[in-house]
């Protein structure tokens, strides 16, 4: 349960984009290293000028996503009182705090399945869900 807890954590970072907590994996140094290997050109750095700027990936919520997807998590209702994640929502800043790992375990099982649909291509939301199928078989 605690696997499947941090691996939730983790792609809820990356998908949120959760920079100030250093929750995601997608840093500029892990860029550059796309950069080095000459892979995935449209997430190399972008110098302009003096600053430089790492474009949005394909797999990170926008802010109104971000928003839209929180919304959604706190307005989830369960007819048996499985879970209570609103709670752990804000949805003024968007982030999701405080979950413990039954949070994570309903998150990962249940609920990413049918919210992550509308936010990313088919690619992404295919994986994302034989990973939440994964964990799903595995627990059963």
């Amino acid at each position: 349960m605690h696997i499947e807890k941090n691996i939730c954590d983790s792609v809820l970072g990356t998908l949120m984009y959760d920079s100030g907590k250093g929750k995601t994996k997608d840093t500029s140094n892990a860029r550059k290293d796309l950069e080095d290997m000459g892979i995935r050109k449209d997430l190399h750095l972008q110098k302009t000028g003096t600053s430089i700027k790492m474009p949005q990936a394909k797999y990170t919520l926008t802010k109104a996503e971000n928003t839209s997807f929180c919304d959604w998590l706190k307005n989830v209702k369960f007819p048996d009182g499985a879970s209570n994640i609103s709670r752990c929502v804000n949805t003024n800043e968007g982030k999701i705090s405080g979950m413990k790992s039954h949070d994570f375990h309903v998150l990962l099982q249940r609920l990413l399945l049918v919210v992550i649909r509308g936010y990313f291509n088919d690619n992404i939301h295919t994986t994302l869900i034989e990973l939440c199928l994964f964990f799903k078989d595995l627990c059963s």
